[in-house]
């Protein structure tokens, strides 16, 4: 059964509903659903500080201490987001490596047509002179 149909049977409370209310605030907020367990758990830490539902029906209370799916999925997330920014920033060195080379190259290819049309120049002064 589950955890949040046997606390329906089990508890009563004045507030109906409350347990769809909770999950359905978290899918509003764009967060996956909360697990039954933890909706149980929040409603009775709203009515009672010592709640022992959970415990005696052999379910595991959600602890504070340990991170939620939603906490390990953005934690999932940020460590996938570093490693596409380490392979990001290798490929824009790589990058700023080849554009640098070929910044070079073009500078040399330069110099070499500037020198070429020097020489030109000083062929075709030579050719006049010996034309006329």
């Amino acid at each position: 059964m589950d955890t949040v149909k046997a606390f329906k049977v089990y508890h009563t409370s004045h507030k109906k509903d409350v347990n769809e209310t909770m999950r359905a605030e978290a899918v509003a907020d764009g967060q996956p659903p909360l697990p039954s367990a933890e909706v149980v758990f929040k409603i009775l830490s709203q009515n009672s500080s010592k709640t022992t539902f959970l415990k005696n029906a052999g379910i595991a209370t959600p602890s504070s201490k340990s991170p939620l799916a939603g906490e390990e999925a953005l934690h999932e997330g940020l460590g996938t987001e570093r490693q596409d920014s380490a392979v990001l920033h290798q490929e824009l060195e790589e990058l700023k490596k080849k554009s640098e080379e070929n910044d070079e190259a073009l500078a040399r290819t330069q110099r070499q047509y500037d020198e070429l049309k020097k020489q030109q120049k000083d062929s075709n002064r030579i050719l006049s002179q010996l034309l006329t």
